[in-house]
């Protein structure tokens, strides 16, 4: 998972080819980063206004709610981001889509949230909750409640979700 704001940019924009709307959150998303990690002069000057500007256009415009201490990978893909709410603790691998009204949350404490590994795949009116980790290319399907881990490039549905398929399932 790619610390760098600037490593996100090129790849968040690509992944969100078609969504100008979405595009110009992330690349808000990236910058408030960016400022909040300089350093003295910079960091007062450019990081209230450009926080307040993400947090109009993503909040108010997008109903996109993902604070820019969260740790985001490269190549996000956000599809229809209305409703998307995602904790500050919660960690996001690279190459990762999240569709609306999805949830990335913690349970008890503010900081045990979801760890999503990257080419993680989040079907709409999903909800995760908890310090579960989401292996690498799992898949979770929409309207999904998950409060467990799921292991790498498996299927996980249901409501409480369940792991419905894993690699080297033998097909029915």
């Amino acid at each position: 998972m790619s610390q760098t704001p600037r490593a996100g940019l090129l790849q968040d924009w690509t992944a969100n080819r078609g969504r100008p709307g979405i595009q110009v959150v992330l690349a808000l998303f990236r910058t408030a980063q960016l400022a909040r990690g300089a350093g003295g002069a910079v960091r007062k000057l450019a990081s209230a206004p450009v926080l307040l500007l993400y947090r109009i256009v993503a909040l108010r415009l997008f109903g996109i709610d993902i604070p820019v201490s969260t740790q985001v990978g490269p190549g996000l893909a956000i599809h229809h981001g209305m409703g998307l709410v995602v904790n500050r603790a919660t960690r996001i691998g690279d190459s990762v889509t999240l569709r609306h009204s999805t949830t990335l949350g913690a349970r008890r404490a503010d900081d045990d949230c979801p760890v999503l590994g990257s080419g993680v795949d989040v079907g709409p009116n999903s909800v995760l909750l908890g310090p579960i980790e989401i292996g690498a290319h799992a898949r979770i399907g929409a309207g999904s409640v998950l409060l467990r881990d799921v292991p790498p490039a498996a299927t996980a549905a249901g409501n409480p979700a369940r792991v419905l398929h894993t690699p080297g399932d033998t097909p029915c």
